[in-house]
């Protein structure tokens, strides 16, 4: 039973659609363990980067950790050192305020799921389609049944290609928006809570 999404991060993407003439801006809003495959999302990052296109708003959601945590496991120190050298890409923080976090998102104009072998489930990636954001997803777990197949790849030049289409394409952008958005609408607190409750009925 999957989670519901945060009623606070829904947005009809009929009502904003991206401003054009402005540099795209891709989100990737996930926590940046090794073992998220953030390693790979680096690799990707480059080339996007690289590719002149669009911009990269990488989110990093833990801030400056105890030292005790750090010792446990340092990689998402590692990798945000990583990606806050790339050219073209911007590390940035909520401070732990959803308001932030909103604001952050609907700044972006598509999001970036997570290479996270066996991901059941990505609360990240619902957050960005219930505000109107296109995701493009490796084609692995989860994330390859529940994201529109047009927007999934298997290597890295699929996903530059996806993503350069959805910054310069607005019909293409307008199109995944809406699809993006009416994945959650199953998600509602609601619908959740009523089929959690006849499952244990």
């Amino acid at each position: 039973m999957p989670a519901p999404r945060d009623e606070r991060l829904v947005r009809d993407p009929a009502t904003t659609q991206p401003t054009s003439g402005v540099e795209a801006i891709g989100v990737y809003n996930h926590r940046l363990y090794a073992h998220y495959g953030t390693g790979q999302f680096v690799g990707l990052a480059r080339d996007l980067a690289a590719s002149g296109t669009v911009r990269l708003r990488v989110m990093d959601l833990f801030g400056q950790r105890r030292a005790e945590r750090k010792g446990l496991d340092d990689s998402p120190e590692k990798m945000r050192d990583q990606l806050a050298a790339l050219p073209h890409v911007q590390v940035v923080s909520d401070r732990g305020d959803r308001v932030r976090y909103k604001d952050l998102l609907a700044g972006a104009h598509f999001g970036i799921a997570p290479f996270r072998p066996g991901c059941p489930w990505s609360m990240s990636v619902i957050d960005c389609q219930g505000m109107g954001l296109p995701v493009i997803s490796p084609r692995l777990g989860w994330l390859a049944e529940h994201i529109d197949p047009e927007l999934c790849f298997t290597t890295t030049a699929e996903a530059v290609a996806l993503a350069e289409r959805l910054a310069t394409d607005p019909e293409f952008h307008a199109l995944h928006a809406k699809r993006a958005h009416a994945s959650t609408a199953d998600f509602t607190p609601a619908l959740i809570a009523a089929r959690y409750l006849e499952a244990v009925s």
